[in-house]
C-alpha cells in the first residue's frame, strides 16, 4: 500500500491505474446488487467495511505494510472529513440507491460526477480546464442526456429515491476528489486509505449494531454470514471495491485532476451498465450505443496531450501544460471555469515537487 515506486512517477504510466480502477468501480454495481439480495444496505456496509479494514489493519500492525512516519503539525481534521465523504457518505448513498435502482441505471445516472469534480475543482482548488476539456465534458453530459433521456429502458425499475440517492453518491464521488486532491502534498495515497477504510468500519459497524441492539434482532445481523452466494460478492466490494479501489484513485488524484480521474469513473460506469446488460438481464438500445460513444470520446478528449503540451512538459507526473497545449501561465488556450486562480500545470507541478520529497524521505 506504499506509493508507486520511481518507474511509476510519470502522467503516462498514471492512466493504466485509472482505467483498473475504473473497471474496479463498474464491476462493484453488479457485485454489490448481488450482496444485497442477502443483506439489507446498512448491514451490508459494516460487513464490507469491516473486512476492508481488517484486511487492510493487520498488515500496517504487524509492519508488513509501510505507512509514512507520523509528522507533528498535520491537522487530522481534514483526513477525516474526506473520510466522512468517501467511503461513507459516497458508499451510503450509493448502496441505498442501488437497492432502489437497476444496475444499469445506477451506472448512468452516476455518469454525472465529473461535471460536479469540474465545478467543484474550479471552486475549491481554482483549477483550470482547457477549451477541449471543456467540450470533452459537455460531449460526455450529451451522451448522458442521449441515454437517460431516450433509452427509457435503462432506468425501468429505477425509482425516484434511488435515483435520487445515486445522483448524491455521484457529488460525493466528486466532493472526495477535490478534497483528496487538495490533500495531496500532506498525506501519502496509503494514508489516506486507510484513514477511509477505519472510518467506513467504525461508522456503518456502529450503525448497524445500534439498530439490531435497539430492535433486539441480532441475530438478523449474522444470518448474512450463513449464506454462501453472500461471500464472494462480498469479498469483490470489500477487497476491489473499497480497499484496492481507494488507493488507486487517491493515486491517481496525487498526479492528475479531479475532474480526469471523474471521467475514468464513467468508464467504470460503462463496464456497470454493461455488465447489467450481459449478466444482469437489464436493457440495452441504440441510445446507450450513441452514449457509450460519447462517454468514451469524452474521456480520450479531456486527457489527451498534444504535441506543445508534451514538448513543454518536464518528464515527471502533471507537469508542463494543460491538455489544450497552454503554457504554465495559462495564456495560450487554456480557459478558466469558475474563479481566478492558478492554472492546473502550476497546481499539479507544485503537487509533485512535495510527493517526490515525501518518497525521497521514505
Amino acid at each position: 500500500m506504499t506509493d508507486l515506486p520511481a518507474t511509476a512517477r510519470s502522467t503516462a504510466a498514471i492512466y493504466p491505474l485509472a482505467l483498473l480502477y475504473a473497471i474496479i468501480i463498474g464491476f462493484s454495481f453488479m457485485f454489490t446488487k448481488l450482496a444485497l439480495r442477502h443483506a439489507d444496505p446498512l448491514d451490508m456496509l459494516a460487513y464490507r467495511f469491516a473486512l476492508s479494514f481488517a484486511l487492510l489493519a493487520v498488515p500496517v500492525r504487524a509492519g508488513w505494510v509501510r505507512m509514512p512516519p507520523k509528522r507533528k503539525g498535520r491537522p487530522r481534521l481534514p483526513l477525516l472529513l474526506v473520510s466522512l465523504v468517501y467511503p461513507t457518505a459516497f458508499f451510503g448513498f450509493q448502496s441505498f440507491g442501488l437497492d432502489a435502482s437497476t444496475t444499469s441505471g445506477a451506472g448512468i445516472l452516476s455518469a454525472t460526477s465529473p461535471i460536479f469534480a469540474l465545478l467543484l475543482g474550479a471552486l475549491l482548488l481554482k483549477e483550470r480546464a482547457s477549451k477541449l476539456q471543456l467540450l470533452s465534458v459537455l460531449v460526455s453530459v450529451f451522451g448522458l442526456a442521449i441515454m437517460t433521456g431516450i433509452s427509457g429502458d435503462a432506468l425501468r425499475g429505477t425509482s425516484a429515491v434511488g435515483g435520487g440517492l445515486i445522483l448524491l453518491s455521484a457529488v460525493a464521488l466528486a466532493l472526495y476528489g477535490v478534497m483528496a486532491r487538495g490533500l495531496r502534498t500532506s498525506y501519502s495515497a496509503a494514508e489516506l486509505s486507510y484513514a477511509m477504510m477505519r472510518t467506513g468500519c467504525y461508522f456503518f459497524v456502529a450503525l448497524a449494531l445500534v439498530r439490531h441492539l435497539t430492535q433486539g434482532t441480532m441475530s438478523a445481523l449474522l444470518a448474512p454470514a450463513a449464506e454462501p452466494g453472500f461471500w464472494l460478492p462480498l469479498l469483490y466490494i470489500a477487497v476491489m471495491s473499497s480497499l484496492v479501489s481507494s488507493w488507486l484513485s487517491n493515486f491517481a488524484l496525487s498526479r492528475i485532476e479531479a475532474f480526469k480521474v471523474s471521467l475514468f469513473v464513467n468508464l467504470g460506469n460503462l463496464v456497470s451498465i454493461l455488465s447489467g446488460v450481459l449478466i444482469m438481464g437489464d436493457a440495452w438500445s441504440g441510445a446507450q450505443t450513441i452514449g457509450t460513444i460519447c462517454m468514451l470520446a469524452g474521456v480520450i478528449g479531456a486527457n489527451y496531450r498534444g504535441g506543445k503540451s508534451k514538448a513543454a512538459g518536464s518528464g515527471e507526473p502533471g507537469a508542463g501544460t494543460s491538455s489544450s497545449g497552454a503554457s504554465n501561465d495559462g495564456q495560450s488556450g487554456g480557459i478558466k471555469v469558475g474563479v481566478t486562480g492558478t492554472g492546473v500545470a502550476k497546481e499539479v507541478s507544485d503537487g509533485n515537487k512535495s510527493a517526490i520529497a515525501l518518497a525521497s524521505r521514505r
